[in-house]
């Protein structure tokens, strides 16, 4: 009876073993090369792809110094740049040239450059996510220019250039468009796409000694479906930015109201809402914006900042407000036509039946859409002084 027993339980651990399949489909962690960057550019009828890849024995090592951190000042990434009719190809060029096999799950920017993204990144969209380990939390940036030579600044403050873009669209956006929203909008109707504009810049003036490369966001790329059709510069996109509801602390610039000299006001919290109206087949949108602001500095010689003069300097902050962002909407309305705002879509979403009637006309109707901004802005706090620094009170304008 004990060996019909033991003889079952032997049965019982074997047939377990089945379910253990062990690490047959294992990757050991030097057979691989971690791709953290990637920089895609078209020249004439090729496909340039650069990939910056991870060098793990140089990561973290003491002694580093600039170019990301290598030990003695080398790098702790290299580039790999080849050309091929396809996107695929330059993959499968890239592969020959590693003895490691590439691996893209960590790669968390990807940077487009000028001429592939006029010329159009539906092709590109298609490799980077029908792949699963080509993760659409990545963030795509369109660079002026070639993009690997943004790629390959030395940008000393990060381990990684690619890194540096990644935390720039952070301070720039709380919500920096990844590559699944920026294929939404592609795929979506009442709204166009963009993406941040990111090009070099010398850390000091060229006459100093040790110049480095730099990076830095220079304003937002607008498309038409999957194609650029223009760039607009910081200020306009920061209002617009704005107007989303998506802007990570702006600072924003006010002329005082009397006096001269400016005051510098940073809105802590913000956020926007769209409100359409449809009659007699005219739309108009209104752009309802909230904010929470501070001043940080005070450049001017204005006031003591009482009642009767922060309300006057509210007033001027709206009206700042409100200017910065109609002169971004007519950009984008006459300049560039492309719905970034998602007015088409605030009617699709709030006024369903309008929208029918008009969505096959849409791209016509778009840029004569009359759009009301109306700020609603307290400024909480100016500091612990309330009178302009080193100024007698007789040189202090009041209202």
């Amino acid at each position: 009876m004990f060996f019909i027993h033991k003889r079952h339980a032997v049965a019982i651990m074997l047939l377990c073993t089945i379910f253990i399949s062990g690490c047959w489909d294992r990757k050991e962690i030097n057979d691989i090369a971690f791709v953290i960057g990637l920089a895609i550019d078209k020249e004439e009828d090729n496909y340039r792809t650069s990939l910056q890849i991870a060098l793990p024995g140089q990561s973290g090592s003491s002694g580093s110094q600039g170019g990301g951190g290598g030990t003695s000042g080398d790098k702790s990434w290299f580039m790999l740049s080849n050309t091929a009719k396809t996107l695929r190809g330059t993959s499968i060029e890239s592969q020959k040239a590693l003895s490691r096999e590439l691996y893209y799950a960590h790669r968390r920017t990807m940077l487009i450059g000028e001429a592939l993204a006029r010329d159009g990144v539906a092709p590109m969209l298609d490799l980077l996510t029908r792949y699963p380990l080509n993760r659409l939390s990545a963030l795509p940036i369109v660079t002026k220019g070639s993009a690997y030579k943004v790629l390959d600044t030395d940008a000393p403050i990060e381990k990684f250039p690619s890194e540096m873009v990644r935390e720039l669209c952070f301070l720039n956006m709380r919500r920096p468009r990844s590559l699944k929203i920026f294929t939404d909008a592609i795929l979506s109707e009442g709204v166009d796409p963009f993406l941040p504009v990111a090009s070099t810049a010398d850390n000091v003036p060229g006459n100093w000694k040790d110049v480095k490369t730099n990076i830095k966001l220079d304003g937002i790329a607008i498309f038409k479906k999957d194609k650029l059709i223009g760039m607009i510069e910081k200020t306009p996109a920061d209002a617009l930015i704005l107007a989303m509801g998506e802007a990570n602390e702006p600072e924003v610039m006010v002329k005082v109201p009397r006096g001269k000299g400016d005051v510098f006001i940073k809105l802590n919290e913000n956020n926007s809402s769209l409100h359409p109206h449809v009659e007699n087949g005219k739309v108009t949108v209104t752009i309802e914006l909230y904010a929470k602001g501070v001043m940080v500095d005070n450049e001017s010689n204005y006031g003591d900042l009482r009642d009767q003069e922060m309300k006057s300097l509210t007033q001027a902050l709206h009206q700042k407000i409100e200017d910065d962002i109609k002169e971004g909407i007519r950009l984008i309305q006459k300049k560039y036509p492309a719905d970034i705002l998602g007015l088409g879509r605030s009617i699709h979403q709030q006024l369903p039946q309008e929208w029918k009637k008009i969505r096959d006309r849409w791209d016509d109707i778009y840029p004569d859409v009359k759009v009301i901004v109306k700020p609603h802005i307290i400024i909480e706090n100016v500091g612990v002084i309330n009178k302009p620094i080193g100024l007698q009170e007789e040189d202090i304008v009041h209202d």
